[in-house]
């Protein structure tokens, strides 16, 4: 496959994985069909399936896509020189930031993820479980003394993200809110608390 044949190719799935979430963030994975995605594409369904074999691979490909790039987004902030309180505002801002643009992704995440098979249930459970090493590692920079006991690193970073992942059940950035002043506010709910006695 020559260069341009395997960007004209990437072209057209990124076509269809943008027209899927918005229609699985919608419908529901149980309530969109492929003839759904394909109206969607103005593709058939046969265009569809040389792509994706199957609606479980469109809803992996969708999850993975996005959650592969908050890891790689949200591990370059958080090895950054800089001290752990602004790389973990950094942190959440990205996050929020990256929610507030893909509401329809994080939708999906969170309510359709059950569907797929197992082997590809686990492979996004380990790249979500990355993020949340990520965030307990700053956490514990910020103040070793609160992550002591070690049972206590995953509530808190859960706590972190289930705020942020939950937001976006119902928060427009189109509202009186920013996405900047979203996460800025967010960062000192949860870091001013965090460092408190």
């Amino acid at each position: 496959m020559t260069r341009v044949r395997a960007n004209d190719y990437e072209l057209k799935k990124q076509v269809i994985l943008d027209r899927a979430v918005a229609l699985i963030a919608q419908k529901g994975f149980d309530g969109a069909t492929m003839s759904d995605v394909a109206t969607a594409c103005g593709a058939s369904k046969s265009h569809l399936y040389h792509y994706f074999p199957c609606k479980e691979d469109l809803l992996f490909a969708i999850v993975k896509e996005h959650i592969t790039e908050q890891v790689a987004v949200l591990s370059a902030i958080a090895q950054e020189p800089s001290p752990a309180a602004e790389r973990f505002t950094r942190f959440v801002g990205a996050f929020v930031q990256e929610g507030a643009k893909s509401r329809n992704h994080h939708l999906v995440l969170m309510n359709d993820i059950k569907f797929l098979p197992p082997v590809q249930r686990e492979e996004v459970r380990k790249l979500e479980q990355k993020l949340m090493q990520l965030m307990v590692s700053l956490l514990h920079e910020i103040n070793p003394e609160r992550m002591a006991p070690a049972k206590v690193h995953s509530p808190y970073a859960l706590l972190l993200f289930g705020m942020v992942i939950w937001t976006f059940t119902w928060y427009e950035k189109s509202g009186a809110i920013s996405p900047a002043e979203l996460a800025e506010r967010i960062s000192q709910l949860f870091l001013d608390g965090f460092r408190g006695g």
